[in-house]
This record gives C-alpha cells, sequence and structure tokens, in this order.
C-alpha cells in the first residue's frame, strides 16, 4: 500500500510539472517493433511511475486514434499523404517486398511478373477494419483476401492461399529458410523501388504533453538516421 501510495504521489506531482496522466501511443501493425525498444527503455527510466498505454491495430488505426484523440502519439505510415490536421516527423523506412509460398504458382514462374501474372491469383491485402471497401493504395486486380490481423494474412500467406506485399523485416527469416519465396515484381506501379516512410505523428493543435515530447525526441534522435 505504501509503494502504491508513493506511485499515486510521483503521477500527481508530475500532472502539476505538466506530465501526462497516462502516454498513449498508436503503433501501425507495419511498424517493426526492434527499434523502439531502446527508447522506449529510456522513456521507462525517465518516467518509472507513468502508465503507458499502446494501441496496435489494423492499417489505419493509429492514425485514426490520433485524430480522434484516443492517442497522443503515432508511430505509423500516412498513405497516401499526411494529413494537414497532423505534425508528422519522419522515422525510418519500411521497404515491402512481394512474396508467396514456394508451392504457389508465382513463385514457380522463373521470370519477372507483370500485371497480369499477379492479377490472376489471390492478394492477401490488410486492410482497414474499418472503411468496408478498403484502401485502394497497393491492390492489383479484383481476387482480393482481406485481413484485418497481420499475423492471420501471414498464416494464409505461408499456407499458399495467395500473394502479398509484406514488410521485408517480417519475412526475411522465412525467405533465409525457405518458406516463402520473394518475386520478382519489376513494375514500379506495383512494386514500387522506393521505401515507404514511418512517421511519429501528433495533432497539430495539440501540444504533447512532458512525457510525449521526451519520446518524440528520442525516436527522432534514435531512428531518424535510418531515413
Amino acid at each position: 500500500m505504501l509503494v502504491s501510495a508513493g506511485r499515486f504521489e510521483a503521477v500527481a506531482a508530475g500532472a502539476r510539472a505538466g506530465l501526462e496522466a497516462e502516454l498513449t501511443v498508436a503503433i501501425d501493425p507495419l511498424v517493426p517493433t526492434e527499434p523502439l525498444i531502446a527508447s522506449l527503455r529510456g522513456f521507462r527510466a525517465t518516467f518509472p511511475d507513468l502508465p503507458v498505454r499502446f494501441w496496435t491495430e489494423g492499417v489505419g488505426g493509429a492514425e485514426r486514434r490520433v485524430r480522434d484523440g484516443t492517442a497522443s502519439l503515432g508511430v505509423c505510415l500516412l498513405l497516401p499523404a499526411v494529413p494537414p490536421t497532423l505534425t508528422a516527423h519522419p522515422l525510418m523506412d519500411l521497404q515491402l517486398v512481394g512474396v508467396a509460398a514456394p508451392d504457389h504458382p508465382l513463385a514457380h514462374a522463373g521470370r519477372p511478373l507483370d500485371r497480369a501474372d499477379l492479377e490472376a491469383h489471390i492478394q492477401l491485402v490488410l486492410s482497414d477494419p474499418h472503411d468496408q471497401d478498403g484502401s485502394a493504395y497497393g491492390i492489383v486486380g479484383s481476387r482480393l483476401w482481406r485481413f484485418v490481423d497481420l499475423s492471420r494474412r501471414l498464416d494464409f500467406l505461408l499456407a499458399g492461399f495467395g500473394w502479398c506485399k509484406m514488410p521485408r523485416h517480417i519475412v526475411a527469416p522465412m525467405l533465409m529458410d525457405g518458406r516463402l519465396i520473394e518475386l520478382s515484381i519489376p513494375d514500379e506501379s506495383v512494386m514500387p523501388s522506393t521505401s515507404l516512410l514511418i512517421y511519429a505523428a501528433h495533432v497539430r493543435d495539440k501540444p504533447l504533453g512532458r512525457a510525449g515530447a521526451w519520446l518524440l525526441a528520442a525516436l527522432r534522435q534514435r531512428l531518424s538516421l535510418n531515413v
């Protein structure tokens, strides 16, 4: 009880000094966790008594949480562009690769694939659960199976149900051990050679509190070198 009381007093004192009662962070499911860990360790050491709530949902969830105020800071993709209501700081690159299971027909094409090749097969798409039709970004053709859960989509990908674009950091071990095959897709309209940007974002007219500002600065210092 004494420990709990001490923590409550610490939180109350922090609130009087401009510290949030709780820091809420929304993270896009495509964002790698590992690069965030070091900054969050420093955050824990600096604000040991501050509760932190993480939101990780389907595509678009992190941006939506920031915009509706249920998260004060988002680490996410902002597609197709940064909304004017948000302040966004580029943090790092995200590289997508086209992949399929080794027993999928596309894995045996033996040549670069064009749009017609891909349209003939099911594409496994990660979708926004709050947008019934889903974003058209990155979609090829009309044979679509839509998923909200990234890990569930990966299960179906490994089982050979279709092809999809996946972050390289997620599929790298599976490409190495042969569970997945990287597809050669030279068409820039299907598989752009440029990487996607991961941002740290917050509402433009709602300044971050002390803890949120500290974490944003730490993330920018640590990760911006990778952009």
